[in-house]
């Protein structure tokens, strides 16, 4: 297993925001990085291994059925990540893993009540994590900011599947 960002100081984000002040891709790896150093942090606090377990948790509390697969891809990980992740919340009670009727080979992972009371905690130290890495943004930017990273997220297809 990795070692935990945790302890990683800024001046590696800083450089690069110094070094590329307006290359976008290197300035949202950046602020990336820097976010998920306080959110790894929180979660640390929280019980959970770092800000990968609380993701994984946030994304089966939306009640979809996903599959493994599916879920190492909303949650952008490989399927190994992803097994270690579930493995470690499962052994903590806060995930369960079902068969798929369909196809028995296939796993669905889903959150248990315990999962959800985790999750929910958290919410309030991702909150103050959030706001430490924006700590100095105004208010505006901050809704600026969550608008654009919407509308990159979502890709160009969806301009074009609302637009039709």
């Amino acid at each position: 297993m990795g070692v935990l960002r945790t302890d990683q100081p800024a001046a590696g984000p800083m450089a690069m925001c110094t070094a590329f002040p307006k290359d976008l891709t290197l300035l949202l790896h950046a602020a990336v990085n820097q976010v998920t150093i306080y959110l790894d942090r929180a979660a640390v606090d929280m019980g959970l291994n770092d800000a990968r377990d609380w993701l994984v948790l946030a994304v089966l509390d939306d009640g979809q059925q996903l599959t493994q697969l599916e879920l190492s891809r909303v949650v952008c990980v490989d399927k190994t990540t992803l097994i270690t992740v579930l493995d470690r919340l499962e052994k903590q009670g806060l995930v369960v893993r079902t068969v798929d009727p369909s196809d028995r080979r296939v796993r669905i992972p889903q959150i248990t009540d315990k999962g959800r009371e985790v999750y929910a905690t958290f919410a309030a130290a991702r909150d103050a994590a959030e706001a430490r890495a924006l700590d100095g943004v105004s208010a505006a930017d901050r809704e600026l900011l969550l608008d654009v990273l919407a509308t990159i997220a979502r890709g160009p297809e969806a301009d074009v599947a609302t637009s039709s």
